[in-house]
């Protein structure tokens, strides 16, 4: 399979990322939640025992992260996704013939999830950190519209289909389709741009370029001296093995940040059809009538969030990302202050979806962070310990929510501590420092004069 060569390879990376990522939230991320009623009323469970597994999911994300991060460095991003893309597809046909409680948990944990965490952005993140520096918040801005992409289009179809057909067909069909279309573009994934013989950005090669990454890194924290094909450090690009960055609090800060705002969304995101049936609920309509209206504004914020992620992406590369990322979170504590009330005004739930659809833009910004702070070299080691913690965080969020709706037929008090989440989110997010450069770096630049 070819791609013309009459734009940046690097774009091409982006557009893939996007378009397997549209796969993966439109299926799976923002696409689970129209399985969540069928599924409790058919195996007769409640929302906080579907919850359950969401919960193992994460912890086995976070748990694995630090793993698939160094195989990522290692192997490349193509192995990566492909894995990802085999087991979440087999995992969705699978999943498709679930008869009871049991079942759905060993196909959710250790199929879908495993694959959907495993894989897709732990592949494609590191790998536009590679190929890009001067654009990297407006690339992964592009790749992050794959979120809105699979919100807008694949997650309202999947969960019409849902309704329609029912949960089964939908599973099947959606596990064809990922495996159809992620293994072949698995291949198109290309580690960095000087195994083509490119610049990041694009830039044209100066005559005098010399590799200096291997003099900066002596031998690799394993001590063999071996990169693993990470590409050439350029003169003023950071470069912090993992745990040099590690050992730095803008790496730990940052982390936080992160943390508080995906155990905000792991809960909005797989409960946000029975949380906006709920509010819906508060004005007299019917479950049965609310369902449609809830998919429908799935299809609205990944809407909002595609006109929205290339512009805050286009500012990030312009502005500071870290004050962008802040002034996010008080829109996402803005987007769950219009529910704390169930009133079942449209206008209300608007609201909500297109203001948590700005903080969603959040998520591209923070990997753009972390790959303007620490460089390439140990990108995707770095994502992947970045996991741990963050799924720890997250994990049980959802789990919690469905319990205090169903002890007390509300979701008011579940949304109020997210509330707070968000905004000590923003906190951190402003705060976060600038890493003080290796030691080892700023011997070699003055040794060789280099500013």
């Amino acid at each position: 399979m070819r791609l013309p060569r009459n734009m940046f390879y690097g774009w091409w990376i982006a557009i893939i990322s996007a378009s397997v990522d549209s796969l993966k939230h439109g299926t799976f991320n923002k696409g689970f939640t129209s399985y969540i009623i069928p599924l409790r009323n058919e195996l007769g469970i409640g929302v906080a025992a579907i919850s359950f597994a969401e919960m193992l999911g994460r912890m086995e994300g976070g748990l694995q992260g630090p793993l698939m991060g160094w195989a990522t460095d290692r192997f490349g991003p193509r192995v990566i996704l492909m894995f990802g893309g085999i087991t979440s597809g087999l995992g969705f046909i699978l999943l498709s013939f679930t008869q009871n409680y049991l079942y759905f948990i060993c196909v959710f944990v250790g199929l879908l999830s495993l694959g959907f965490r495993a894989g897709y952005n732990n592949a494609t993140m590191p790998a536009i950190n590679q190929w890009f520096r001067r654009h990297r918040g407006l690339a992964m801005g592009l790749a992050g519209m794959g979120t809105a992409i699979g919100g807008t289009t694949i997650a309202p179809l999947m969960g019409f289909l849902v309704l329609s057909a029912g949960w089964r067909p939908a599973a099947f069909i959606s596990g064809v389709i990922i495996l159809a279309v992620v293994i072949p573009m698995s291949f198109l994934i290309r580690r960095d741009p000087e195994s083509m013989g490119l610049r990041p950005d694009g830039d044209p090669i100066p005559d005098d370029e010399v590799d200096i990454a291997e003099i900066l890194a002596g031998e690799d924290e394993g001590g063999h001296g071996d990169r693993h094909g990470a590409a050439i450090l350029h003169a003023d690009e950071p470069d912090f093995m993992a745990s040099e960055a590690m050992r730095t609090p803008t790496y730990w800060m940052l982390v936080l940040a992160v943390g508080m705002r995906n155990t905000v969304h792991s809960g909005t995101t797989f409960l946000m059809v029975p949380l906006s049936v709920w509010f819906l609920m508060g004005s007299g309509r019917t479950e049965d009538a609310s369902q449609p209206i809830a998919v429908g504004f799935i299809g609205v914020m990944s809407f909002s969030l595609l006109l929205m992620t290339p512009i805050v992406g286009w500012l990030g590369d312009r502005w500071s990302k870290n004050k962008l990322s802040s002034a996010c979170m008080i829109g996402g504590a803005l987007s769950l202050l219009m529910l704390v009330q169930d009133t079942g005004n449209i206008w209300q739930l608007v609201a909500f979806v297109v203001l948590l659809a700005f903080s969603e833009t959040a998520n591209p910004l923070a990997w753009a962070i972390m790959g303007d702070y620490f460089g390439r070299r140990s990108y995707a080691t770095l994502r992947g310990w970045q996991h741990l913690p963050d799924q720890l965080m997250s994990m049980s969020t959802p789990v919690w929510m469905g319990l205090i709706f169903e002890h007390t037929g509300s979701f008011k008090w579940a949304l109020i501590p997210l509330v707070i989440i968000y905004c000590l989110s923003a906190v951190f997010y402003w705060i976060i420092p600038n890493p003080r450069t290796p030691a080892r770096v700023r011997a070699y630049r003055a040794e060789s004069h280099i500013e």
